[in-house]
């Protein structure tokens, strides 16, 4: 483990915008707490009902018709995608994966804090060569810590499947390879190349699958860099529970039922 991370990572971090970004901690308006208060039963339900509630005001739906596992699916969503999108772009830019462990880890408790997330040392992390080294150090740091626990108190609290979670995680993960591919076009083949390499890992491959697109229903798959591939889950992230919300394209019932894939989702 260097010393300190690379020279420019934070700023680059920001500079991508959107779930890339790692907040200062010590900011003026920050009220970040450690990882596992973050995920504490209290506060994870607190900020489960915030998520429910803010989905019913933009969809319009009353609260009682909002299931509260699709809140806590959504929160673990916006979570997991934070987490990829700052391992993704440190790898891949930067040779370099952010200690994104739980003992590192920091975030407002609430749903839309000032810090979504952030670390307790930015400087902690580890150097990694190739997509084989990345991907061993991002599945011990990441899969098998930071968003283990993740996952755990969104199922303890939530009572939402270790299927739907790890569904979740590696959507959220193939998600993060085409935001930084598109932002990033030259890094496209490093960051598809490990994604693939971390769908094939252990932790998460009961999640997802890469398939050719050739057996799909039109309008099925999640898109991937090759337009002859698509990335399927192997569980529902919940949202058609939602009223006037159908199947996402890459959703494990999708090919079945490409009649409920909301067109353009």
């Amino acid at each position: 483990m260097p010393a300190t991370a690379p020279a420019g990572l934070l700023p680059s971090l920001q500079d991508l915008g959107g779930f890339f970004a790692l907040a200062d901690p010590a900011g003026e308006h920050g009220d970040a707490l450690p990882w596992v208060e973050v995920l504490s039963h209290e506060r994870l339900a607190a900020r489960a009902a915030d998520v429910r509630a803010a989905i019913a005001a933009s969809s319009g739906a009353p609260l009682e018709d909002v299931d509260p596992k699709v809140a806590m699916s959504a929160l673990q969503v916006g979570l997991a995608s934070r987490l990829w999108s700052v391992t993704m772009a440190g790898a891949v830019l930067h040779d370099w994966v952010p200690d994104l462990a739980a003992e590192n880890l920091v975030a407002s408790p609430g749903h839309r804090g000032p810090v979504p997330l952030g670390l307790r040392d930015p400087d902690r992390g580890y150097a990694v060569r190739g997509t084989d080294e990345a991907t061993r150090v991002v599945g011990e740091v990441v899969l098998e810590d930071g968003l283990a626990a993740l996952d755990a108190g969104c199922a303890r609290v939530g009572r939402v499947s270790a299927q739907v979670l790890r569904s979740n995680s590696a959507s959220s993960l193939v998600g993060a390879a085409r935001v930084l591919s598109a932002l990033r076009p030259a890094a496209a083949t490093s960051a598809w190349a490990l994604a693939r390499a971390l769908l094939g890992h252990p932790g998460l491959a009961p999640g997802g699958r890469v398939v050719e697109r050739a057996g799909l229903p039109e309008g099925t798959g999640g898109a991937m860099q090759q337009p002859e591939e698509a990335f399927l889950r192997r569980g529902c992230c919940l949202f058609d529970r939602l009223p006037g919300h159908g199947l996402c394209p890459d959703c494990v019932r999708a090919e079945r039922r490409p009649d409920l894939v909301t067109p353009g989702h």
